[in-house]
């Protein structure tokens, strides 16, 4: 069982402490965070513009905790679009140590029913085609695969194939 707790001044130490001790695995497929990231003072900054754009519902960033208490991941909605439906992409990390005990479903469940009260229509979601773990945490909760994409993100310099996903709200 998990609960989400949205990103605040209050709780943004738990962030940076998370994103911290899981760089390196982070890094080993994603690309790395922005130079500074990980300097308190930028960290900080970061934390207080997304505070701002969650203030003026651009996008809504989430802690995920265990039963415990503990942070076990990130989930997050962002650019959000609110034209004739309002739609919005998704993503989500979970901690190296945490991996394997479904907290990636269960975020992604809780995040839906989140953007259902938020009167969100539609949601996007992206993965690399060789990260099948998170497709089936995407299939698992009603996304649907909708495109394949040969450049979707720079990783150590070269090219990563990507995965599109789509899910109505209803």
């Amino acid at each position: 069982m998990i609960f989400l707790e949205l990103l605040t001044r209050e709780n943004s130490t738990d962030v940076f402490n998370f994103e911290q001790e899981n760089k390196d695995y982070f890094e080993r497929t994603l690309p790395p965070r922005p130079t500074g990231y990980f300097e308190r003072n930028t960290f900080d900054s970061i934390v207080d513009e997304l505070i701002r754009e969650q203030s003026d519902g651009e996008c809504y960033m989430y802690i995920v905790r265990n039963d415990d208490g503990v942070m076990v991941g990130r989930v997050n909605i962002f650019d959000v679009v609110n034209n004739e439906l309002k739609s919005a992409e998704i993503g989500y990390r979970i901690g190296e140590a945490f991996l394997r005990k479904g907290y990636a479903s269960e975020a992604v469940m809780e995040i839906i029913r989140t953007s259902k009260a938020l009167s969100i229509d539609v949601l996007y979601a992206g993965t690399a085609v060789a990260n099948i773990g998170s497709q089936r945490v995407l299939l698992k909760n009603g996304f649907e695969m909708t495109n394949q994409i040969d450049k979707a993100m720079k990783v150590h310099g070269e090219w990563i194939k990507g995965v599109e996903f789509k899910k109505i709200i209803d």
